[in-house]
């Protein structure tokens, strides 16, 4: 079933038998849902080459000025020596601010505070980032993710706003660059979830704000779907909005991408374990296929681990991981490391 809806995708789009160029060094990715291990990070070496790391401001610096680095210290210098690429994504308002994580700091207050925990971030993680003082192995981040998920009312409270996601994302990409002027600022992924703002409105929407192209480097569309046609749809739905603002040449990244093997409810999103690795072979082939063609710079899969928590707003994320929950590997793994060979 999933090959002949490849075979139907890959004729309609008349995409060429390989990428017309090769494909960079930390395209391929995984999405973690909880805390990564050294054995996970182990396993990870050598397949995985970017790991999407949600930072959750409200965790890091729970009090006012007072931040604790540790268990990211702990994972960058474990990624480091394994030569796994981390993109941070940093999101969620501290309760000294806003009542829930979900609010955006976007008074003068909050984005002072936003900016300040980015520059710190990025003066510790960044080329030339204390951290790497004295390291033997180091691999600086050089990418920042601004926020997850803003057309999504569970992230950005109390209502999707493409113009006060342009506010923060204007404060943060001075943040960013003003500590590591190489640095590149990557949009928050938009999602096509239920009830909120559809990813192209509010792609179309964030580029009506005057000079908005200008404080990103990277978009990014987390273009979930049951078929592969819906996926490659929303791609290039994203794609039409950005070339109609004039920023066609604007990189892409799949920031998330999966199905699942179980699920808390019956959803078609759940596939069981064979169709899930099926799904995850074809949908990678397919867009590293026409990588090219849509400029896509990175592609994820949520997530890395099953979950054993039921999340509130995601009926099948909790089985959508590339582990069991005992740590043995899917079938979809196998599929993982497969299309990661063939690419390179």
């Amino acid at each position: 079933m999933v090959a002949a809806a490849v075979a139907a995708v890959l004729s309609a789009l008349a995409l060429p038998g390989a990428a017309t160029a090769q494909v960079p060094a930390g395209f391929f990715g995984v999405v973690p849902q909880g805390p990564v291990s050294e054995a996970d990070l182990d396993r990870m070496e050598g397949t995985v080459e970017t790991l999407r790391v949600p930072v959750e401001w409200f965790a890091v610096e729970a009090r006012r000025g007072v931040a604790d680095f540790a268990a990211l210290d702990r994972l960058l210098g474990a990624t480091a020596e394994r030569g796994i690429r981390v993109l941070p994504v940093v999101s969620g308002t501290p309760a000294w601010l806003r009542p829930s994580p979900a609010l955006p700091p976007l008074g003068a207050t909050g984005l002072r505070a936003y900016a300040g925990f980015l520059r710190a971030l990025v003066r510790r993680y960044g080329a030339g980032g204390r951290f790497w003082d004295g390291r033997a192995v180091r691999l600086p981040v050089r990418a920042w993710q601004v926020w997850n998920e803003p057309n999504f009312p569970a992230f950005w409270r109390p209502k999707p706003s493409p113009w006060g996601y342009a506010k923060l994302l204007r404060v943060a990409a001075a943040a960013i660059r003003g500590a590591d002027p190489k640095a590149r600022v990557v949009l928050a992924g938009v999602a096509p979830i239920v009830g909120s703002m559809k990813p192209w409105t509010f792609l179309r929407r964030l580029y009506a704000v005057p000079g908005v192209s200008r404080w990103f480097d990277v978009a990014a569309v987390h273009p979930y779907s049951v078929t592969l046609r819906g996926t490659v749809a929303q791609i290039i739905l994203a794609r039409r909005a950005m070339v109609a603002a004039g920023d066609a040449r604007t990189p892409l990244v799949v920031g998330e991408l999966a199905v699942a093997s179980r699920g808390s409810e019956p959803t078609s999103f759940v596939r069981g374990e064979a169709e899930q690795a099926a799904y995850l072979a074809a949908a990678f082939d397919l867009l590293t296929r026409g990588r090219g063609r849509w400029r896509l710079a990175g592609l994820y899969w949520y997530g890395w681990q099953d979950s054993d928590r039921a999340d509130a707003f995601c009926a099948f994320c909790e089985g959508s991981g590339l582990m069991r929950l005992d740590g043995t590997a899917k079938p979809a793994w196998a599929a993982y490391r497969a299309a990661v060979a063939r690419a390179r």
